[in-house]
C-alpha cells in the first residue's frame, strides 16, 4: 500500500450557525443552558425543534427574543426612571421580567 500524500493546511473556512441549542447557547448567545430553556425557548415556541432532549432555534428566532427582551427591560427602566413605584422585594424584580425565584 502506498502512503497518501500530506496535504497543505488551508485557510480556515468560517461558518455562521444556523441553529442554538442549549449546548451552544453560552457561546452563541451569552446565556447558561437553563436560562435559554427557561426564558429563549418559551418566547420562541413556534420555532423550537427537538431532537431528544435537545432544543434547537434557529439562531434569527433566538437572537429576536433577546431584542423582545431587551427591548421590555428597557421600556421598564424608563418606568422605574419617571419615579414610578420601584419593585419592594426580589420577587418583584423577578416577576417583572417573568421570572421566579426557584429555591
Amino acid at each position: 500500500m502506498t502512503a497518501s500524500r500530506p496535504r497543505k493546511p488551508g485557510p480556515p473556512v468560517v461558518v455562521r450557525p444556523s441553529f442554538v441549542s442549549q449546548d451552544s447557547s453560552p457561546a452563541l448567545l451569552g446565556l447558561s443552558p437553563r436560562k435559554f430553556l427557561e426564558v429563549i425557548v418559551p418566547k420562541c415556541a413556534g420555532d423550537v425543534v427537538r431532537v431528544g432532549r435537545t432544543v434547537l432555534l434557529p439562531i434569527e428566532a433566538a437572537e429576536a427574543a433577546l431584542r423582545s427582551l431587551r427591548a421590555e427591560a428597557s421600556v421598564t427602566v424608563q418606568e422605574d426612571e419617571r419615579g414610578d413605584e420601584q419593585p419592594e422585594s426580589v420577587d418583584a424584580v423577578l416577576a417583572s421580567v417573568n421570572m421566579k425565584r426557584s429555591a
